[in-house]
């Protein structure tokens, strides 16, 4: 096949991820039918006539290669720019110094990629074009370059020195995993989690945020006074579920009994809880307990509020330059022995815009750091929640729980899972099909639900109510799928069940009666 110098130019800057797709170094070089075609450095590259070899493997995909390096290259450019001290509102594609910066580094790797071209045409010249090509000979050429401080097209890394640990003195911390720079930081701060050793990026979207100080003493009595403290404990020791198991509790909130005037506080409310326990593959005791219904939801998300957790999204938006931001779901995990972390994503190609923040509850005493965060080349970490900060992870962001063994003295590891999310029309299915809790449901419902709370909590332009002055979500309709529901459908492990039965099961608020849209939470729930 043969090609002009300048349309080689997209294959030459994608060919540090063709041998990751294909497994197979790929060989491009030219051929001049004179030295007169020969463009000795013109910039805009005029000569249309020179033809280029492009020699590839049989399972070679160019579309497939091009797609990944568009992909890959964002990221790449805009840790690079984080690195260098640029702000991460200065690495949306959106501002102008994203902008000049890719060009900068496109004009860069052009010159780059020519230079090493240039080398190789010469030498052929000198060899009066009676050398056939080698990719190992050409090779060398590459080394000589690594050997001088330059990035190797092989692996893509640059050799800059070894570079020395600077892991802490802690007991607790193991050899076995890299650690993380941890600096104090201001309730609502947000800071890119990086490794110790160089102070180098983890992932683009594993960050430690700032808690206010009110946050964690605040859920922790919330799940407290609801109840729930005592069952982790308990339920995880004498009455475990099996792997894949489901089971569901009702709670009367703590908010609602600390009200004195019987008139205010009306009817006492249920509040539906569910667990769970991922499969067996997670090498571990872990539960999962989520809010199961609106009204729960609504009921967490005014501990939210008292623990002071505005001051967090706020953080959080502004750092990702996100158009807004609410809560989409709210619980806890609890885990008593962990054989090995299981590494997994909680979302991906959501377009930055949905994450998990995890805070740390409760630790055993004299316990080890609770969470693993993989970086881009498999290497693990290890990280403390510690009482102020948590930590959020978003789109491909590998993490798990860290190896753990609390049952000689019947401990617990508690942490609260808070689901955040800016919907967008292009993530939202990807939202609504999240499976790790059973409420919000899937599906249509589950996207019609998440789209009327977008701008609830948080908005860049301002306006947002927070969830101090919440004014809850837009109108949304719900009805029961199809005829036969009865409150049998509602308390089962059938989770399909529940959430096929949703008026009857009062998985939503009702509008008029209940939920009462344009009205503060305070008033509607009393509390």
């Amino acid at each position: 096949m043969l090609l002009s110098r300048t349309k080689i130019l997209a294959l030459a800057l994608a060919a540090t991820v063709v041998v990751a797709l294909v497994g197979t170094p790929v060989c491009v070089r030219a051929e001049y039918d004179s030295e007169d075609d020969y463009d000795s450095g013109d910039d805009d590259f005029d000569s249309e006539d020179d033809d280029v070899v492009v020699v590839y493997p049989p399972r070679f995909n160019l579309e497939k290669a091009l797609d990944h390096y568009g992909v890959e290259s964002t990221s790449l450019l805009r840790r690079s720019m984080l690195i260098a001290g640029f702000s991460f509102h200065e690495t949306s594609e959106r501002d102008e110094s994203y902008l000049d910066f890719a060009e900068r580094a496109l004009v860069k790797e052009i010159t780059r990629i020519d230079s090493i071209r240039d080398s190789l045409y010469m030498r052929k010249l000198a060899a009066g074009y009676e050398e056939e090509y080698d990719p190992d000979v050409d090779k060398a050429d590459v080394d000589k370059a690594d050997a001088a401080g330059t990035c190797s097209a092989e692996d893509g890394e640059c050799k800059e020195g070894p570079t020395t640990s600077t892991t802490k003195n802690d007991s607790k911390l193991s050899p076995e995993f890299g650690h993380f720079l941890t600096p104090d930081l201001k309730s609502g701060q947000a800071d890119l989690l990086r490794w110790e050793r160089d102070g180098s990026i983890v992932q683009e979207y594993a960050v430690r945020v700032g808690l206010p100080p009110r946050l964690v003493p605040t859920l922790k009595e919330y799940a407290e006074g609801l109840g729930l403290l005592d069952i982790m404990t308990s339920m995880l020791y004498d009455d475990p579920l099996p792997p894949n198991g489901a089971r569901w509790f009702s709670f009367q909130s703590p908010y609602q009994k600390e009200i004195t005037d019987d008139d205010e506080r009306g009817e006492m409310r249920n509040f539906t809880w569910n667990v769970e326990r991922p499969a067996k593959n997670w090498k571990s005791d872990m539960h999962w307990f989520n809010t199961a219904d609106e009204l729960s939801h609504e009921d967490g998300m005014r501990a939210l509020a008292r623990g002071g957790f505005d001051e967090v999204l706020a953080g959080i938006g502004e750092m990702f330059d996100l158009d807004t931001l609410h809560v989409d779901s709210f619980g806890f995990v609890a885990v008593t022995n962990c054989e090995r972390g299981y590494i997994h994503t909680d979302w991906e190609n959501t377009g930055g815009n949905a994450f998990n923040f995890l805070v740390g509850i409760h630790s055993p005493e004299d316990a080890g750091p609770e969470l693993v965060v993989e970086g881009e080349k498999y290497e693990k970490g290890e990280v403390y929640y510690g009482s102020n900060a948590g930590v959020l992870v978003g789109d491909g962001t590998r993490h798990g729980t860290r190896e753990c063994d609390h049952r000689a003295k019947r401990g617990v590891r508690i942490t609260c899972s808070i689901y955040l999310a800016n919907p967008t029309k292009d993530n939202l299915s990807i939202l609504a099909g999240d499976t790790t809790s059973v409420f919000p449901p899937m599906e249509d419902v589950g996207e019609e639900w998440i789209w009327s709370h977008k701008g609830r909590h948080w908005r860049r332009e301002g306006g947002g109510d927070g969830l101090v002055g919440d004014l809850g979500r837009t109108p949304f309709e719900f009805e029961d799928d199809g005829p036969g529901c009865t409150k049998e459908h509602c308390n089962n492990e059938l989770r399909r069940g529940r959430n096929t039965c949703m008026k009857t099961c009062k998985v939503f608020m009702d509008d008029e009666s209940e939920y009462k849209p344009g009205k503060e939470r305070r008033e509607v729930l009393g509390y």
